[in-house]
């Protein structure tokens, strides 16, 4: 039986599984499943870079996984509900891609 993906389904398995570095895309998303960042704080959080951080943001803007929240202290990042009530299907893809 085939069970229709709906739109965020298919956005994380285009940046997981399609897209470079989807290991640290899912690493990203599994930090602010549990609360919001600036790409400063998850670059120093999962020690990658600044620009690695944004770059991955950015891809996941793009896909309307995230939203911008903008503070005094930066652009935090947040995810949306559509990211938090899929988290199941990110698990299952998670694991396609970490060991």
């Amino acid at each position: 039986m085939y069970i229709e993906e709906n739109e965020t389904q298919k956005a994380l398995k285009i940046i997981l599984l399609q897209k470079k570095g989807g290991k640290n895309c899912a690493r990203i998303i599994e930090k602010l499943l549990i609360r919001p960042y600036n790409s400063n704080q998850m670059a120093n959080e999962l020690h990658i870079s600044y620009n690695t951080a944004y770059y991955h943001f950015q891809i996941m803007l793009k896909y309307d996984l995230i939203n911008k929240m903008p503070s005094k202290y930066g652009t935090f990042y947040v995810a949306k509900q559509n990211l938090i009530n899929e988290k199941e299907s990110f698990e299952e893809i998670k694991k396609l891609i970490i060991d």
